[in-house]
Order: structure tokens, then C-alpha cells, then sequence
């Protein structure tokens, strides 16, 4: 538990750090005005000696960070932190020099990132860099509207500091830190909810997007048999068998477009669930204005059969808005009632055909429409964290209410192999590097995978890839969620978060709905020696070192759950 004093004026929306941290970190923090509720305070804005030795007469424990007016993102990144892995930090360092106050942790260059000390009796950290401002500005989407748009109408991208390691991610992490040192050191017990179900140590947010779903058109068979002569002619017979056999495989109904039940046995028996983002089709959508939006050259009837069969596996069906979708509304509604008269049920998310997104339209066209998240915010021709972040957040709609929509974004995307320039050796390598930046930060990891990339002839290499990662993911403990399924997660965490009533030895959730696999934890250097009871639930407990993770079970919502720690 933490409260937050806002001591100068928040240049942005502040919320895009509190609502965000707080449910990454799984720390109840909220701003209070009438006096201290919890033991700590985090201090944002002016941190003079003058201030903190105020609040200390009231906390036992001060986290302070300074409000800089004139900080900006660097293009590249000038120090690193090391409490992880040498991740970027975001901001200028400041020169902090206090009487009293040691550096507590060096930046990779060695400098102080963190000191420690004491206002009045309170301990006191104080960070040398304004995090909370690098947090908005990148969530906000403020530096990418400075970035211009390419042809396509899309933001160009941040700069390479922001997006090749989770860096929004690595500053939570670095003040949850912050926040946990401070209760071990006051020996008071930290009740926080793991990030991930069952407390997973990583997330994985696999997905499918569905833009052919033939190869052998009659179109394209004429004109792949008149290749196949012409490399034949060449004394290339190896192409010309190839096509060939391709050919004959389709015309026996084995087309290698359609390959849905292979990657699902793949993702299935690693024990891992989908997203497939699917275009609207049949009827009007059988035809477009344009040659980029997808056509489904298939009976609608065979295209809904292998649906069922995807949500039959546990798999979730989501919507793959067509060009105009991602800022008109109109466009967006209709391709929604399409597969809602068709199938009998509601979508909860988009994805935009050719990663379509633009601040100010896209995140406002689903929030009007209804949906619950977008997964569109990645890159089409490189790895990386966009908005700095390895798990899904709550951004900034403009012209609606924040919280409306959750973004999941996109880490890795499998057009990276034709579209980086790079060898196939390199892009996977500089895959892996993403994703171990991901498992480092605690975070998520979301891949994007079109079915007809999976065959050899079209992209080299992805298919040995993709069945060496997923392997690679299950011994890493990665826990699979679909978007609907993550959606729900972060916003149950976030209404629990906010609903949790503290008062010194004890702890109450009510009024809200908990999801069966989310954990309580209760952290302290001297765990083993406290007492606990617990009321509203018969849930199972397991000790590890200095935590207690209590696993509820069922929990009615109007009784909810009570924790009380005995003397």
C-alpha cells in the first residue's frame, strides 16, 4: 500500500502513470489528501529537503522522484539501469547531492540512480531521474505525433530508445523495487496480486492474422504454372517440382494456406491458446475498394466451420478491422454487426490490417464501437516495445475517457523476415533478444503469426522458428492468454486494486469479482513469524522465503475477503 502526494503541478495526465503502475506492479497506490493511510509515500514533484522532512513527520517511509519541466527523451538512451538487466533509462540524470543521503544503486555508468537517507524519521529513497514524466510522454503518444506519418497514413516510428527494450516496463519495476525495499526494511508485511494468473513468472500473448486464406487461386495458378515452365526452361527443375507438388497437394485439399489445425495442435500441445484475428467476408465484404484489404477467395460456410473449430480449441476469435476501419467508426461498427448476425456472438478486440493506428482515431473508433482492446500498436519490420511497455496498459484515448479501452501491444511480428533487411540469423536472434527482455521485465510477450507465412516457400526459416520458440516458452513457465482473456485479467486487477480497504493489520477486498487463479502475496523479512486468518475464502497457502501467496479460491463478492494479521 502507497499513497501518492503530488507536491508540483503534473505536466500531462497523471493517471497514465498511477492506473498504469498500479496494476503492473500489483501495489494499491492512489492519491490521497486527507491525511496518511499507509506506511509509505511516494513523492512526485518538488522533493526539497524542506518537503520530504513535512511528509516525513506523517510516513515511515518516503519514495521521492523529481518533477524535471525540461526533461526530454533522449534519442539514445545515456544511462542504464542494473537492478535487472541493463535496461534504458528514459530520462535525464539529475545531480542530487543531499546531506545525509549515500547512493543506494548506480546506474550502469556509475552513477547514483537511487539514494538513500532519512527526512525527519522517515527512510527515504530519492530517484535522480523524473520517471513519471518519461512514463507519460511515451504513453501519451505525444512523441510519435511528432514523428510524421509514412505513406500508409501511420505514425512513423519513436525513436530506438523508447522501442528496443521494455523501458515504461523497467521504470515500474524499478520504483515497485523501490517500495518493496522500504517495507522489508520496516519490517511491515507488503500485501501486493502477482502480475500473472497462477503467479506465472511471464505471459504470452500468441496471435493469428488472417489475410489469405487460399493460395491457389485460379489467378495465381496460371500464373505460378507459367513461372514453373519458365524456371523448367532454366534447367531450375527444383522450382519447377516444387510448384508442382504444391499445386497437386491443393488440388487434392491440402492448399498450404490453409494450415489452422496445424498451428493449432502446435499452440494445443504446448499447452498454449490463440488469438486469430479474422477480416469480415462474404457478402459485400467479398469485394473491396482497394487491393491491401484482405478477400477471403473460400465458401463463408467453410470459413465459419474452421472458426467453430478454432473456439472449440479455447482459442478466441477477434476482428481484423479492413483500411478505413481504424478511424471510422461507421466502417468499425458494421464489420462488427457482420460477424455478430453471422456468428451469433460479440467480438472483444481489433487488430488493423497492416498495423493501421493513429493517436486521436484509432483507440476512439473502438472505444465508440464497443470493444474492450486494441492490439494494433507493434511494428511490422522490427522487434521491439512501442510504447515502451511488456505488458498491456491502459493508453490515452483523446477525445474519450481513459479506460475504456486496454492496448495489448505487439512485440514481434513474422513480416520482420522479408521486411528488416536482415538474414533470417539475425532477425531470429534479434527476436529472441525482445523476448528475453520481455521474461526479464515480468512481462508479456506478444507474437503475430500469418498462417500463410508458415509456408516455406513464403517466408524461409519462420516455420522452424515458430516451432523451436513455442517449445522454448513452455519450459519458460510463459503463461498463453487470449485477448479477451488478458483484457479481463488487467481489469480485474485494476478494480480489485482500487477496492482494497487497509487499515494497520488488515486487509479487505469486497464488492468485486476475483478471477479463480489470482493470488494474494504478503512480503516481509520475518514472514515465518507472523500469524495470519482469513475470512471469506478456504483457499490453499504456500511459503516461499519471505513471501506467503494465498491462492482464495471462490470468493463471494458482497462478503469478500478479509485478512487480519493476529499480534
Amino acid at each position: 500500500m502507497i499513497d501518492l502526494i503530488m507536491t508540483s503541478p503534473v505536466e500531462g495526465p497523471a493517471t497514465l502513470f498511477t492506473r498504469n503502475f498500479r496494476v503492473h506492479a500489483g501495489i494499491p497506490i492512489g492519491l490521497y489528501k486527507d491525511g496518511p493511510r499507509t506506511p509509505i509515500a511516494l513523492v512526485y514533484g518538488d522533493i526539497s529537503s524542506k518537503t520530504l522532512e513535512g511528509i516525513g513527520e506523517n510516513y515511515a517511509g518516503i519514495i521521492a522522484i523529481p518533477s524535471v519541466h525540461d526533461d526530454e527523451i533522449p534519442e539514445e538512451p545515456c544511462h542504464f539501469e542494473t537492478m535487472t538487466v541493463k535496461a534504458p533509462i528514459l530520462a535525464k540524470m539529475q545531480d542530487f547531492k543531499r546531506p545525509g543521503f549515500d547512493c543506494f544503486v548506480k546506474t550502469f555508468e556509475g552513477g547514483p540512480l537511487v539514494l538513500e537517507g532519512t527526512a525527519g524519521k522517515a527512510i527515504t529513497l530519492i530517484f535522480s531521474a523524473d520517471l513519471v514524466k518519461a512514463t507519460i510522454r511515451i504513453l501519451s503518444g505525444e512523441i510519435e505525433n511528432k514523428t510524421g506519418n509514412d505513406r500508409f497514413g501511420r505514425h512513423n516510428p519513436p525513436p530506438k530508445s523508447v522501442t528496443y527494450a521494455p523501458a515504461v516496463s523497467f521504470h515500474f519495476n524499478l520504483i515497485e523495487n523501490a517500495v518493496r525495499y522500504i517495507y522489508r526494511k520496516l519490517g511491515l508485511p507488503l500485501m501486493s496480486i502477482p502480475r500473472w494468473p497462477a503467479s506465472a513468472p511471464m505471459a504470452l500473448f500468441l496471435s493469428h492474422d488472417v489475410d489469405v486464406v487460399r493460395k491457389w487461386t485460379i489467378k495465381r495458378s496460371l500464373y505460378e504454372l507459367a513461372q514453373a515452365s519458365m524456371n523448367l526452361l532454366k534447367l531450375k527443375g527444383k522450382q519447377f517440382f516444387s510448384t508442382i507438388e504444391s499445386l497437386s497437394g491443393a488440388l487434392k485439399g491440402n492448399d498450404p494456406y490453409w494450415n489452422y489445425d496445424e498451428l493449432l495442435f502446435l499452440e494445443s500441445g504446448n499447452g498454449f491458446v490463440s488469438t486469430w484475428f479474422f477480416a469480415p467476408f462474404g457478402g459485400q465484404f467479398n469485394h473491396r475498394d482497394n487491393d491491401i484489404d484482405p478477400i477471403y477467395h473460400r465458401k463463408a460456410s467453410e470459413i465459419t466451420a474452421m472458426i467453430r473449430r478454432i473456439l472449440e480449441d479455447g482459442c478466441e476469435i477477434a476482428l481484423h478491422g479492413t483500411r478505413d476501419a481504424f478511424f471510422d467508426v461507421k466502417a468499425l461498427k458494421q464489420q462488427l454487426e457482420s460477424y455478430e448476425s453471422r456468428m451469433g456472438f460479440k467480438l472483444c478486440g481489433v487488430r488493423h490490417h497492416y498495423l493501421m493506428f493513429r493517436y486521436g482515431k484509432t483507440l476512439e473508433a473502438a472505444s465508440e464501437a464497443g470493444l474492450l482492446y486494441d492490439a494494433t500498436m507493434g511494428f511490422s519490420d522490427r522487434p521491439g516495445f512501442r510504447s515502451g511497455m511488456a505488458s498491456p496498459f491502459f493508453p490515452l484515448p483523446v477525445s474519450n475517457p481513459a479506460g475504456k479501452i486496454v492496448e495489448i501491444p505487439l512485440n514481434f511480428m513474422d513480416t520482420m523476415f522479408m521486411l528488416s533487411g536482415d538474414e533470417p540469423e539475425v532477425v531470429k536472434r534479434r527476436v529472441i533478444e525482445s523476448y528475453l527482455y520481455a521474461k526479464a521485465a515480468g512481462g508479456l510477450f506478444s507474437v503475430l503469426i500469418h498462417p500463410e507465412n508458415m509456408d516455406s516457400s513464403e517466408i524461409p526459416g519462420l516455420a522452424q522458428f515458430y516451432h523451436s520458440f513455442i517449445p522454448r516458452c513452455r519450459m519458460d513457465q510463459a503463461r498463453a492468454m487470449t485477448g479477451k482473456e488478458l483484457v479481463h485479467w488487467w481489469i480485474s486487477r485494476e478494480k480489485i486494486l482500487r477496492s482494497i480497504e487497509y487499515v494497520p493489520d488488515l486487509w479487505r477486498i469486497q464488492g468485486v469479482e476475483m478471477p479463480g487463479e489470482m493470488d494474494i502475496s504478503f512480503s516481509a523479512p520475518n514472514i515465518k513469524s507472523m500469524q495470519f486468518s482469513i475470512k471469506g475464502a478456504r483457499g490453499a497457502s504456500d511459503l516461499f522465503h519471505d513471501t506467503l501467496k494465498i491462492r482464495p479460491g471462490p470468493i463471494d463478492p458482497e462478503k469478500g475477503i478479509t485478512f487480519i494479521r493476529k499480534k
